[in-house]
């Protein structure tokens, strides 16, 4: 009885180290999980609209866009806030270049103002004139068209654009991006078939002495 004893204690404990042994997985961050999407590319274009010729200005480099929900290739997002001179901005974006995440850089959205001048046509050179008007506009984000750039930005309540691109603003950093779980080596693999093994060999003996200590007991009667 007591050999049975022991044999049950060595199965429970191989039992215990091949589950203590078994590798972890890794769980990644997916959009079901993403509360962001970051520009990891130049060209991800802010749309009103699920359509590319809708596209308003391309969303500024290494920052980010609300993630609201997912619509086949697109995400639906929210870019800024209500805040100082900016505007909340919705509509979407292309999946492609957009890297769903959790936790938001230091700056989710780019907050940059840029110099607008205002210039009247010429007049009659007689008549007094005011000078040429410079004000300061909220910038969204640059729009490319062949060889043009111009930027989209936002001045006393309305939007449009102004020639020219503004691209020279600080970048967020990107964190590295976690390394895959590599696949289980020949050594694993062995250990795996080596832990097999024993708790068969352990099952067997079991099942031997427990016929063996029941063949005693029926010659014993």
């Amino acid at each position: 009885m007591k050999a049975a004893k022991f044999a049950i204690c060595c199965l429970l404990a191989v039992i215990c180290f091949a589950i203590a042994s078994r590798p972890a997985t890794i769980v990644g961050t997916g959009e079901s999980s993403a509360r962001y999407v970051r520009a990891d590319a130049r060209n991800v274009y802010f749309c009103v609209d699920m359509d590319d010729s809708k596209a308003l200005f391309a969303i500024p480099y290494t920052y980010c866009a609300e993630l609201l929900a997912t619509v086949g290739d697109w995400y639906y997002v929210k870019y800024a806030e209500d805040d100082g001179k900016y505007q909340a901005l919705y509509g979407y974006c292309r999946k492609e270049g957009m890297t769903p995440i959790s936790e938001p850089p230091e700056n989710v959205y780019l907050n940059m103002s840029v110099t607008v001048t205002f210039k009247q046509d010429s007049i009659n050179p007689s008549l007094p004139a005011l000078s040429e008007l410079s004000v300061s506009a909220a910038f969204y984000g640059t729009y490319y068209s062949g060889a043009s750039a111009y930027s989209y930005v936002l001045y006393d309540g309305n939007f449009g654009y102004v020639y020219g691109a503004h691209d020279d603003y600080p970048l967020n950093e990107i964190p590295e991006p976690e390394k895959p779980a590599e696949a289980p080596s020949k050594g694993a693999n062995v250990k795996l078939i080596l832990i097999i093994v024993l708790i068969a060999v352990a099952a067997v003996a079991l099942l031997i002495l427990y016929l063996t200590g029941k063949n005693a007991k029926f010659k014993r009667t």
